[in-house]
């Protein structure tokens, strides 16, 4: 009898932290950053630009690879015509570096990431700091 409860609770003591609680919560965080955001707005020196029909269809796509690209209007009033181009990009704390070919890099300060709203602000275009009475906030939406 004395052998049955000993191995009964052997048994019980090896089932319960056989099921403990292993899962790496740090593997499981997410970027916010990921995925494709549509621009909602643009600001400039504290004031909210409506965007134009053709602004309203720019977007930025972040990739969970660190690639990504952006969707964006060459004239900003109709007829809409397109242009794309792919980045590589790096993330430091709030500073996204985005590598464009053939256009060289463009620093950008994350001001607000949320899973649905994200500002940014170009402060650096190609090593060169971007004054701040010429930086515009990009607000944009998933």
């Amino acid at each position: 009898m004395k052998k049955l409860f000993f191995l009964t609770l052997a048994l019980l003591t090896i089932l319960t932290y056989s099921c403990s609680n292993d899962d790496d919560s740090s593997s499981s965080s997410t970027n916010l950053l990921i995925g494709v955001w549509t621009l909602k707005s643009v600001e400039n020196q504290g004031v909210d630009r409506v965007v134009t029909d053709c602004q309203a269809q720019q977007t930025i796509t972040f990739n969970s690879d660190n690639s990504g690209g952006e969707y964006f209007p060459e004239e900003l009033v109709a007829p809409c015509d397109f242009s794309t181009s792919q980045f590589g990009w790096t993330q430091n704390n709030n500073d996204i570096t985005l590598t464009v070919t053939g256009e060289g890099s463009f620093v950008q300060n994350i001001l607000l990431n949320t899973s649905a709203q994200l500002n940014l602000v170009v402060t650096s275009r190609n090593g060169n700091n971007v004054p701040v009475n010429q930086q515009e906030i990009y607000k944009y939406e998933k």
